[in-house]
């Protein structure tokens, strides 16, 4: 069954023992809440991990104007799906670390540039492992508004963070995370670069 924000919603609701709804428009008190709410939770929960299924690479538009930050050549407008940037690369698949975002624009030196981020994805091409777990995070969040029982929340919170570890193994063994931050000097002396060059890492869709 295709899930949606009401379908989740509702589940959520019903780990709280209380009624389900029809639309975020009905009127009652758990829609004016799940509506006030839902959308930030989901968000929420996507930004703080960087979750596979999420993550997506795209070419970033070139816009025609001049840079207002003038270490910067050229400008670039971010994809409007973006709910948390992991990085950017250039053409020859190397991570950039000289760039500026400002706003929904980024200025950076390379005349093509790639972004790597967390996308806004719809509810229906999330896995059962988010879902489940967005689910969990919907409850916890609306219980104490919606029942007003604190003790239940106790509750809420175990099953939320189990499904919480559960969901980042899952992602985790469908396609292992690549680290995109240069390692640290420390990292570096052991393996046996103690240069102090403008480092830069090849990005991998592998």
């Amino acid at each position: 069954m295709a899930e949606s924000k009401v379908s989740i919603s509702n589940q959520a609701l019903t780990k709280c023992g209380a009624a389900t709804i029809s639309s975020f428009t009905d009127g009652s008190h758990e829609a004016n809440v799940c509506s006030t709410m839902y959308d930030n939770v989901r968000n929420g929960l996507l930004y703080y991990t960087f979750w596979n299924f999420a993550v997506t690479n795209k070419s970033l538009n070139r816009l025609n104007e001049t840079p207002t930050n003038t270490k910067y050549l050229y400008v670039f407008s971010l994809p409007g799906d973006v709910i948390r940037i992991k990085g950017f690369f250039d053409s020859d698949g190397m991570y950039s670390e000289d760039y500026s975002i400002e706003g929904s624009k980024v200025f950076a030196n390379e005349k093509t540039l790639f972004i790597e981020y967390v996308a806004n994805i719809v509810e229906d091409d999330m896995p059962v492992f988010f879902i489940e777990t967005l689910i969990a995070k919907v409850a916890l969040e609306i219980n104490e508004a919606i029942t007003g029982v604190g003790t239940l929340s106790n509750r809420l919170a175990g099953d939320y963070e189990a499904k919480l570890r559960a969901a980042r193994i899952a992602d985790g063994q469908e396609n292992p995370p690549h680290n995109i931050v240069p390692p640290g000097r420390y990292v570096e002396a052991h393996l046996g670069n103690t240069g102090l060059t403008n480092r830069r890492l090849r990005h991998s869709n592998t």
